[in-house]
């Protein structure tokens, strides 16, 4: 193993101005674009778990990926000082490059959820859910049903565009539409899954079931992943090393947070906590008192004050579960460099897993369900599908008629033409680059007008799903003249 074979300066774009600079240096430029990028800035008006949330103290997904961010750096420091406790650093290429490494996972840590669109989980279920409806037809409609679909539509374009998932955005967003130029090791750093929307999920029990469980990039990104996975001595289908350390650092975060702020929003009373806590655990577990002895001991020192409890209750917790994660990074050392590894760091029947497991479930079942989380949501719902309702027409243009809207005034489409004034300037810059490369390419002439039509969609899609939460609901009211 050799970590600077997965390590390296490489860019999609190289830099003519400082062309031998180091990695250290380079990693710090990564972390400059990425904390000044407008996708870090929008973080802090999309909510963690709450939709339309006024109360600052709760956590949003900016807040929220600063904490995976200082729990990733403390899982990273935890791995290179056992590294160097051993005398590993040095044949493992690491030896001056921590700094690097470090740096490397703390940026993936930021922009782990750069990809979620407005209203979380729910706001992907429900573009999923609007383009599983209504793209086909609306393809229908552009084509005006002159041409029968070729294979590429229907088995990779329609299926891709079908299913929208947050971690396969990020890459999206910080490639083609922000336009980082990040290196491929901060890139690969930030690729949870290793397939795509329209590749069948492997069956429980494949050797690439995990790894594959999620797209992790659209079609219009395959072309970089490949670029990727050659540049970082990746095989295909497996995952970057430093993605593990940013997964757990995420898996450990949001462990207690979520019931942190059921706490604060009066979801969740510091009695009904506790209880649940206990409640749980003796589901998971007979005659183990890992998690009751960490409990009894917070609240020996916190007596009824919420807030210590949980202070001390985070504090054992992302102890034990760094110290845990960075002993399976370590001892499936291998699996992890190679990408071969297919489960998360924290996992199995361990007593820190089973607590993690413990505290998921409870949110799951007492906060996840709740009328504070699920009005704000539906509400969302119905905006989202109206906007792309609203947004439809752009769809359902041919692509000389699209073309019209951008090269000269439409009269014949002018509401369509207004729609297109309304999309975002790097968005729409993102398609026109996309489209440019079409005549070149080997695809047929059919081919090349799906697939204008095909990014024309993630066109769509890329200026929804980057909105806030409130922005959502005031272009629907504004649209809509609600």
């Amino acid at each position: 193993m050799n970590y600077l074979t997965k390590l390296t300066c490489a860019r999609p774009r190289i830099s003519s101005a400082e062309p031998d600079r180091d990695l250290l240096t380079e990693t710090e430029s990564n972390r400059g674009r990425i904390i000044q990028s407008a996708a870090i800035r929008r973080l802090q008006q999309k909510t963690q778990v709450y939709p339309l949330e006024t109360n600052a103290a709760v956590r949003s997904r900016l807040t929220h990926s600063l904490e995976v961010q200082q729990t990733g750096r403390f899982l990273a420091q935890t791995i290179l000082q056992r590294l160097s406790e051993t005398a590993q650093l040095t044949s493992l290429g690491l030896d001056n490059q921590e700094t690097a490494f470090i740096n490397l996972v703390e940026m993936a840590c930021l922009m782990h959820d750069i990809g979620n669109p407005p209203f979380g989980h729910f706001g992907e279920a429900a573009i999923s859910r609007w383009m599983q409806d209504k793209a086909g037809l609306c393809y229908e409609k552009a084509c005006k049903g002159q041409k029968a679909r070729s294979a590429l539509l229907e088995s990779t374009l329609l299926p891709d565009l079908s299913i929208y998932e947050g971690n396969a955005q990020a890459l999206r967003i910080i490639h083609h539409l922000q336009d980082l130029n990040l290196t491929y090791s901060q890139m690969g750093a930030l690729m949870k899954y290793t397939r795509t929307p329209f590749e069948p999920r492997p069956d429980k029990g494949s050797p690439d079931a995990y790894r594959k469980k999620k797209p992790g990039y659209f079609f219009s990104e395959a072309d970089l992943v490949r670029d990727i996975w050659q540049h970082l001595a990746i095989n295909e289908g497996c995952r970057f090393p430093l993605v593990y350390i940013m997964e757990a650092a995420d898996d450990i975060s949001y462990c207690i947070a979520d019931l942190e702020d059921a706490v604060d929003k009066g979801i969740l009373s510091f009695r009904d906590l506790r209880f649940s806590l206990y409640e749980v655990w003796e589901e998971f577990t007979e005659y183990n008192e890992y998690l009751p002895n960490i409990m009894e001991s917070a609240i020996k020192r916190a007596g009824n004050n919420k807030q210590e409890f949980i202070i001390r209750l985070r504090t054992r917790l992302v102890r034990d579960l760094v110290d845990y994660a960075a002993n399976r990074y370590l001892q499936n050392h291998q699996a992890v460099f190679d990408g071969t590894l297919d489960e998360p760091l924290i996992d199995g029947q361990s007593d820190q897993h089973l607590a993690l497991e413990t505290l998921k479930t409870v949110a799951i079942r007492y906060v996840f369900t709740s009328m504070e989380k699920e009005t704000p949501e539906l509400r969302g719902y119905s905006a989202l599908m109206g906007l792309m309702d609203i947004f439809q027409p752009l769809l359902e243009l041919s692509r000389e008629e699209f073309a019209s809207l951008i090269d000269k005034d439409s009269s014949r489409h002018f509401i369509e033409q207004r729609l297109y004034h309304r999309l975002s300037g790097k968005h729409k810059m993102a398609y026109h680059r996309a489209v440019k490369l079409l005549p070149g390419s080997s695809y047929s002439a059919q081919e090349q007008d799906e697939l204008e039509w095909y990014y024309r969609a993630r066109l769509l899609i890329d200026y929804v799903s980057g909105m806030t939460d409130h922005f959502v609901l005031t272009e629907f009211q504004t649209l809509s003249a609600i």
